[in-house]
């Protein structure tokens, strides 16, 4: 009786837990090597009981491109919910609802589906709810204070709910934390700032003011800081995620719980003489993918990866089927211990493209001249070596274009919608966060 019971409870359908979180870049959490802080303890407990895919690169790099990826699992080329219109008003690209999102096979297939999200850049009303039962964002400031704890207090009154229901659930949230302003609640927000007395505050008015639209060129000293002001923020984010887990595994809903880590863009800190997230360098396009699923082990997997990947993933690890229009690969069985499916990554931001090959090598087009950098080696891309390797050059543009070239020719199989305009109080809320003049 007892192995019965047993049997049908590992046949059950899994739960699924998408936890996405802005601004993270990989190279700044302890499950990807970084051991300047202990601030993500509680991502690195997570890690080692799931599949960690070291080299994962978005889509887009910015917010809207990238989660539409995300949930339609093709380019940015393909689905066209590319950007904001700036003008006499303010108009921002939809989602088809052509497209067959992951939350929409989800529901299908008799899953329970919810969103919470605090990102106002993800807006329901411009075709991202589609298959979501519930498309909720969570009240309270979006940048700055205690925003992770709010959402994970509603997640965790919403999961609460769930506890011996024996419909699955699919459940999107969308934590804004590690997003500028770097404004956690303390004593997250000074914890690694040391004795730092410059101007630098972790406010986006800051950086915008002095950095960006001044011109000042930060200091060591300015960089550190605002690095410590981030790490803050990500050292909180991962606090509140610690709750959220440990909220699961007590109401016994993790043994069946597929639960995913993973980021829409990273973030820069002058590395190559910008901020925030408005190019394709490693800083800005290198994001976590951790994935814990029922009876898969600790795994880590160094193939390159991408964010359309994830929706393929989750929709096989459940046993179900995916569209066929999808471009993303599922990576469950490597996660199982077969062998990968290797491909090139690509990447964008508004004209900027990059795309990097089974082997590391990478190349960006769109700033200047050609860029060349082998991440194997150069895995921060402080040397460009284009100038050398003409030929490797000429090898990457084509793989490059095609790959543009066959989500240009995706977009046909989907209609295309025309933008829409944002609500005042949205404007206001996206100026905010940086993305309007």
């Amino acid at each position: 009786m007892l192995l019965a019971l047993l049997h049908l409870a590992l046949a059950a359908p899994p739960n699924v837990i998408l936890v996405v979180v802005e601004s993270l870049r990989a190279d700044r959490l302890s499950p990807y090597g970084f051991t300047e802080r202990s601030s993500t303890p509680n991502l690195e407990r997570f890690s080692k009981r799931s599949a960690v895919f070291e080299n994962t690169v978005t889509q887009a790099g910015w917010t809207v491109p990238a989660i539409a990826s995300l949930f339609t699992a093709v380019d940015p080329q393909a689905h066209r919910a590319l950007q904001f219109r700036k003008g006499k008003r303010l108009e921002a690209d939809t989602l088809s609802d052509s497209h067959t999102t992951l939350a929409e096979t989800f529901a299908a297939a008799g899953y329970r589906t919810q969103a919470l999200l605090k990102s106002v850049v993800i807006d329901g009303q411009r075709g991202f709810a589609q298959g979501f039962e519930r498309y909720d964002r969570v009240d309270g400031d979006m940048a700055e204070g205690p925003s992770a704890e709010q959402l994970t207090k509603a997640a965790s009154a919403w999961l609460q709910g769930q506890i011996g229901v024996e419909q699955p659930f699919f459940l999107y949230l969308h934590y804004m934390d590690p997003h500028s302003s770097y404004k956690p609640p303390e004593p997250w927000q000074t914890q690694y700032r040391g004795d730092y007395t410059g101007p630098v505050d972790g406010t986006h008015k800051q950086i915008q003011q002095d950095f960006v639209a001044g011109g000042k060129v930060p200091s060591k000293a300015d960089r550190a800081a605002l690095l410590s002001y981030y790490d803050g923020a990500v050292a909180y984010w991962d606090h509140q995620f610690g709750e959220l887990m440990r909220f699961v595994v007590a109401s016994g809903l993790d043994p069946n719980t597929i639960v995913v880590v993973a980021s829409d863009h990273g973030e820069a800190f002058y590395e190559h003489g910008r901020f925030f997230h408005e190019h394709v360098y490693q800083e800005n396009i290198r994001i976590p993918l951790i994935i814990k699923a029922p009876g898969i082990g600790a795994v880590r997997l160094s193939h390159w990866t991408q964010l359309i990947d994830v929706a393929p993933t989750l929709v096989d690890l459940a046993g179900l089927t995916p569209d066929p229009r999808w471009q993303g690969l599922s990576q469950a069985g490597a996660m199982r211990g077969e062998a990968p499916t290797l491909r090139t990554a690509y990447a964008e931001y508004a004209g900027y493209r990059a795309a990097i090959d089974t082997n590391g090598m990478k190349l960006i087009l769109g700033d200047g001249y050609a860029k060349l950098f082998d991440l194997s080696k150069d895995p921060t891309e402080l040397r460009d070596i284009s100038g050398l390797r003409m030929g490797e050059v000429n090898r990457m543009k084509t793989i490059l274009e095609a790959r543009y070239n066959e989500g240009r020719e995706r977009a046909g199989q989907f209609s295309g919608v025309a933008p829409v305009p944002v609500p005042a109080d949205q404007a206001e809320a996206l100026k905010a966060l940086g993305y309007t003049p």
